[in-house]
């Protein structure tokens, strides 16, 4: 017999500062933990706290890491309005996968300009967006496993480009971007994610907005009062998945300039590290700024960590123990922990 239950909260109780407060604190978790399973490797406890903290204090660091941010804060900012909604889409990786491969093609092989590749690279993933959408709007298609679907899609599709039309002296990558076609990681990563967290920001105060939070609270209560739930999920699922592509053409410009062939489980990741800032930014547009700062620095931890002889499958373990963490607490977010006797007496009331 469970000696707990756990009894969810008000709409009051459960607000987004709670939620917010227990990401943080899972992120606080998850590093102790890390640090911890650290006395395992030849590093020890110490050595691993050494290299987050190297790398989280380091200004060289951060500038390393904007590149990684770009990608992460355009994904999380638009998963954001997304989960808000409950759509709980995962597609946000192949969604950035597309518009890499869209803006490669058209910058390098078509000669479009900087602007308009970019834009196309928004289009892709808006496009895969409203596909996952319409499927759970009109078909009733688990969004999850459908967006998951076209993320391994999206692999598939970059493997067979970087290993056969696209490939160079027989490597499974794409030619490089000319040096013309630049844009400065610290200009991309400070301009463009600080505005599109800006305007998502100012969305949620829109009508979007507004009947976005009434679906997310209550679907049956929203119908009732005449918001649509179908062109509400389409219109998040496509803003989702056009700031996940605009972030995969960015990234492709300020960081990797070049499509490799990727791991069908993994995809490229940044993606999937923009889902966790959007939950451990309690699905604050603003708050998903700051977070997907620190798990970009995070990601950078694990070449710190592998000059010190840690492993790399240690370094992902790292990450999979902060995700769990976060995402456990921001879960317990909505929660009372309240013990079976007093519960029960609750219920009989």
């Amino acid at each position: 017999m469970a000696l707990v239950r756990l009894v969810p909260r008000s709409p009051a109780e459960a607000s987004r500062a709670r939620t917010l407060a227990y990401g943080v604190l899972g992120l606080v978790v998850g590093l102790a933990a890390s640090i911890l399973l650290g006395a395992a490797t030849p590093a020890g406890a110490s050595g691993v706290a050494r290299a987050l903290a190297a790398v989280l204090t380091s200004p060289g660091q951060w500038l390393d890491a904007l590149p990684y941010f770009v990608a992460i804060a355009s994904s999380a900012a638009g998963l954001a309005l997304a989960y808000r909604a409950g759509f709980i889409t995962i597609g946000a990786d192949g969604q950035l996968i597309a518009g890499m491969v869209v803006a490669f093609w058209l910058l390098y092989y078509h000669g479009w300009g900087l602007a308009a590749g970019l834009l196309a690279a928004a289009a892709a993933g808006l496009l895969l967006g409203v596909v996952v959408a319409a499927l759970r709007a009109w078909l009733l298609v688990n969004e999850t496993l459908s967006s998951l679907m076209l993320n391994y899609l999206m692999v598939i599709i970059v493997n067979y480009l970087t290993g056969g039309p696209w490939s160079t002296s027989g490597f499974t990558a794409s030619p490089t971007l000319p040096p013309s076609i630049a844009m400065s990681p610290l200009t991309a990563a400070a301009l463009v994610a600080a505005l599109v967290a800006v305007l998502e920001a100012a969305r949620l105060r829109t009508r979007l907005g507004v009947a976005v939070d009434a679906v997310g609270s209550s679907r049956r209560a929203a119908t009732t009062y005449g918001v649509g739930y179908a062109s509400t999920i389409l219109a998040a699922a496509a803003v989702a998945g056009a700031l996940a592509g605009l972030g995969g053409g960015l990234y492709l410009v300020v960081g990797q300039r070049q499509v490799t062939s990727l791991r069908v489980y993994t995809g490229i990741g940044y993606g999937y590290m923009g889902i966790l800032a959007a939950w451990l930014a309690g699905n604050e547009p603003l708050a998903s700024l700051a977070s997907s700062l620190l798990i970009a620095l995070l990601y950078l931890a694990q070449t710190q960590l592998q000059l010190m002889g840690v492993p790399w499958s240690f370094s992902l373990a790292i990450q999979a123990v902060i995700v769990v963490s976060v995402m456990s607490l921001v879960t317990l977010a909505r929660y009372r922990v309240v013990p079976a006797w007093r519960h029960r007496e609750e219920a009989r009331r």
